[in-house]
């Protein structure tokens, strides 16, 4: 062991340790964190001080310069919440951590190597405000677990092995994105039962099952893999009850709920294709389409079994729904039967168990409202959703999300534009040395199966035997020492 730590400190830390013993002696830096979880090798170090060996409980300050050496890891607790695993071979600083300031933030780089990071509270007040820069890129993240890596040939040896044990990385999981927003608007996804309520922003993405809820002044605009566009509404509520495009033995589906508020849509290819793969269920019937557009208007519950008269309908005062046709025709099937509407035609439905009555116009309270008609979005698919497959790992900047979302940006002066990809659960991103910056189809298996993950171990462990299958929740009381080391 001691061979071991010797060849460390000379690798890492030797002139600043002989500096040291000249250098005046300064102010204690800021506590940021601490070591929750040691292994092998590793030591923190000050400008012009000498370097700390990280064990279990260590303190972690502003300032530090993380480095670790072969088969050695460490699990920074810092004290907003997040942690981050820094990888073997790797050189990582806290450059700036202020999260008890009335503006926190955080800036973190990675020099060398990979980590594995899990965001805590400065991210999710303002994603902006938590920073993982590399000389490549810059990542920010809300509520998400992701994971950055500088690869050089270590990658692609890694790739080799694991490509052999078990199944391919999973598909993405993404079916939409945000591509226009104003105000608060939230989602969440019943099935994932550990997913937190997440709050949208430009570029989010959305998944099957996601229920979406906008609040007063409020709207959301997105767009689906198959050409699909939604705007919803402020103060409604909304779920993507199913949707399929182009998956792996499944057909086209897209099935969604409206049950508070209005949305505004415009049906893709899928609609186009087979108008019985397309519906919206309401509490007063189902709505089908013929390749269309058209506003819906959920008001109050939506639904309503007591009298009315004509002109509470036409000012939009009664609780029911209207509808609102400006392309094609849709059809809303209840207990009566089908009511067809046509463009440029609009009605009411009362409730599931009442006939349609046409409107002679539009009622301006639900329908002269100030958002985007999605037919007005002019958004590129190829850039929203395309992706490259890789089967080589080359050198470059590598990252991928595990749950969550995250930005990753790219400052790309020879073009003299700034380069910006949103990457949601399941997909991952690269950055070649030239800085080009793509969409991977799928993540790596080197990164789906890295065992230095925080949440679990992804089957990889066995290709690191010095390494135990260890969760996070063993992470945090796992007593075992830093000194601990190897003796292969």
């Amino acid at each position: 062991m001691r061979t071991q730590l010797s060849a460390f400190v000379k690798t890492y830390g030797l002139l600043f340790l002989l500096g040291s013993m000249t250098s005046p002696l300064y102010a204690q830096p800021k506590v940021v964190g601490k070591i929750s979880f040691a292994r092998g090798s590793n030591a923190a170090q000050q400008q012009d001080a000498a370097p700390r060996i990280l064990g279990t409980g260590t303190e972690v300050f502003q300032g530090d310069n993380i480095q670790t050496a072969e088969r050695s890891f460490v699990i920074i607790e810092f004290i907003d919440g997040s942690k981050v695993t820094v990888r073997p071979n790797s050189n990582f600083s806290i450059g700036h951590y202020e999260p008890l300031s009335d503006d926190p933030k955080a800036q973190l780089v990675l020099h060398e190597g990979g980590i594995h990071t899990r965001s805590g509270t400065i991210a999710e007040r303002n994603p902006e405000n938590f920073q993982i820069k590399t000389n490549l890129a810059t990542v920010t993240a809300q509520q998400a677990d992701y994971s950055v890596r500088i690869c050089h040939d270590d990658c692609q040896q890694e790739q080799t092995r694991q490509a052999k044990n078990g199944p391919e990385p999973a598909d993405t999981g993404v079916v939409a994105r945000i591509v226009e927003i104003k105000g608060e608007v939230y989602a969440d996804n019943r099935r994932d039962g550990d997913a937190k309520e997440r709050r949208l922003s430009l570029g989010s993405p959305l998944y099957s099952e996601d229920s979406l809820q906008s609040k007063k002044d409020s709207y959301a605009l997105m767009v689906f893999r198959d050409g699909e566009k939604i705007t919803l509404q402020a103060d409604s509520k909304m779920e993507i009850a199913r949707y399929n495009y182009q998956n792996k033995n499944e057909k086209d589906q897209a099935l969604y709920r409206l049950t508070t508020g209005g949305m505004r849509v415009l049906t893709g290819s899928i609609g186009k294709t087979n108008k019985d793969a397309f519906a919206i269920d309401t509490p007063v019937g189902t709505i089908g389409i013929r390749g269309t557009g058209f506003d819906l208007a959920c008001v109050g519950a939506c639904t309503n079994n007591q009298p009315s008269t004509s002109e509470q309908i036409r000012q939009g005062q009664m609780a029911g729904l209207y509808s609102h046709v400006w392309e094609g025709q849709i059809a809303l099937i209840n207990d009566t039967g089908e009511h067809l509407l046509t463009m440029p035609d609009s009605n009411y439905i009362a409730s599931r168990n009442a006939v349609a009555r046409e409107l002679p116009g539009l009622p301006p309270l639900l329908f002269n409202l100030p958002i985007p008609r999605p037919d007005a979005d002019h958004s590129n698919l190829q850039q929203l959703f395309g992706a490259i497959s890789r089967k080589n790992v080359p050198a470059g900047l590598y990252v991928a999300v595990h749950k969550g979302h995250i930005q990753l940006n790219q400052d790309n002066h020879s073009a003299n534009k700034n380069t910006t990809i949103v990457l949601g659960k399941d997909e991952a991103a690269y950055v070649d040395p030239k800085k080009e910056l793509v969409r991977l189809a799928k993540q790596q298996e080197f990164q789906a199966r890295d065992p230095y993950l925080l949440t679990d171990s992804h089957g990889g462990h066995e290709e690191y035997p010095d390494i135990e299958a260890i969760s996070a929740d063993s992470y945090e009381t796992n007593t075992n020492d830093a000194s601990q080391c190897d003796n292969d």
